[in-house]
């Protein structure tokens, strides 16, 4: 990309802070050059910032039932994925899953339930207490 070729289209996403972007220039090594996105990419981040919405909704939704556990709510509205999750708590993907179950939740130990909280910056009766659960 030449600096001419910089996307400048001024994103929502962005909320006017500017990222850097790698071009080449004419002698052909690279500089840094400040932009402020594509249309493109602010389309993509929204898509996934509604799919989160949604797939936080139907777990909320799923929590009310008792069918599922405020963990998987809170993953969805901290935009992360099981994997994302599973890297930041040091818990195997397959245990997280477990622990989206409602009855398994209530029985996780307070050490367990700590490492959930820091993860997701909240307290944990924040964690356990679904009127948190802004919706």
């Amino acid at each position: 990309m030449k600096k001419n070729d910089t996307p400048q289209d001024n994103i929502c996403t962005h909320r006017g802070v500017k990222k850097a972007l790698y071009i080449s220039n004419d002698d052909g090594s690279y500089d840094i050059e400040p932009s402020s996105g594509w249309e493109i990419e602010e389309l993509a981040t929204m898509q996934a910032v509604e799919e989160f919405k949604r797939l936080e909704k139907e777990a909320f939704e799923q929590y009310i039932k008792q069918e599922k556990s405020p963990l998987e709510v809170w993953m969805y509205k901290r935009r992360m994925t099981l994997k994302t999750l599973s890297e930041c708590t040091g818990f195997w993907q397959i245990s997280i899953k477990r622990d989206f179950k409602y009855k398994r939740f209530l029985r996780l130990k307070p050490s367990r339930l700590a490492v959930y909280a820091d993860v997701f910056d909240i307290t944990q009766s924040e964690l356990l207490d679904p009127t948190k659960l802004e919706q």
